[in-house]
């Protein structure tokens, strides 16, 4: 199954149960009728009397839900309620934009800043995460041409129960924004990989290698001079008889200057 369909489909599933569980907790919550004419019951069942029908495209308030979630109780226009059987409508939050402003206005104002992407400056960035199952640290000094582009020298090295595996290359990136505080981006790198097997390992010898990367991430300009950097890269390792392909992810902290 492609991921991407799977993640949309888990994030459908729990706006919906968010949804109706928002009924429980008094907020406001709509339904919209999704057949042709539905039936509204004077109860939570197929055998209660009918007392009107709602049509396609209509929106009415929740007002509750039967405890076997099977039916939802609606506030009809002309002032009485009735049920519906909830496969036949689709149920949507009301969100309340002034408190989601005010989120977001702490955010901006304590906690994010401004990016600072600009011509001629100066970057160092330093970094942890993971490089396939094993550790993995890089340090990074860049130069920015432009504030669309981004030139580094970098140097990592990875620690496992084999032995360590050292890289050093020259990466650009591609800025994708910014978007004042957030700014997205792409990365191509090409290098150096020299492996130090353990001594008693003989998985691999040791020795230096080319290397590609490519891959991509995101900085998150904080309060202050500091910027969260999030990065994901593939990298290939080139020996005389194969080719190793692995995935780091890390995040660190970025200064420019």
């Amino acid at each position: 199954m492609n991921p991407a369909r799977l993640a949309a489909g888990l994030l459908v599933c729990l706006l919906g149960a968010e949804a109706l569980a928002g009924i429980a907790d008094d907020r406001d919550v709509r339904l919209q009728v999704m057949a042709t004419s539905v039936p509204v019951r004077t109860g939570p069942g197929g055998s209660f009397k009918e007392i009107g029908r709602v049509g396609h495209g209509q929106v009415y308030e929740a007002i509750d839900r039967s405890p076997d979630g099977a039916w939802y109780r609606i506030r009809l226009s002309r002032g009485v309620s009735g049920w519906v059987l909830s496969e036949l409508v689709w149920p949507f939050e009301i969100v309340d934009e002034g408190a989601v402003a005010k989120t977001t206005g702490f955010f901006s104002q304590h906690i994010l800043g401004k990016s600072r992407l600009e011509d001629g400056r100066f970057v160092v960035a330093v970094s942890g995460g993971a490089l396939d199952y094993d550790g993995f640290f890089t340090v990074r000094v860049g130069f920015q041409p432009s504030r669309h582009y981004l030139l580094e020298l970098v140097g990592g090295q990875s620690a496992g129960s084999l032995g360590s595996l050292l890289i050093y290359q020259l990466e650009l990136l591609v800025t994708l924004g910014p978007w004042r505080s957030l700014v997205p981006f792409a990365a191509v790198g090409a290098g150096g990989a020299t492996t130090l097997p353990h001594q008693n390992a003989e998985f691999f010898g040791s020795g230096t290698h080319p290397m590609v990367s490519a891959g991509g991430g995101l900085l998150v300009a904080l309060r202050g001079s500091i910027t969260l950097r999030l990065d994901a890269r593939q990298i290939m390792v080139f020996t005389p008889d194969d080719a190793w392909s692995m995935v780091a992810l890390s995040g660190g902290l970025m200064l420019a200057f």
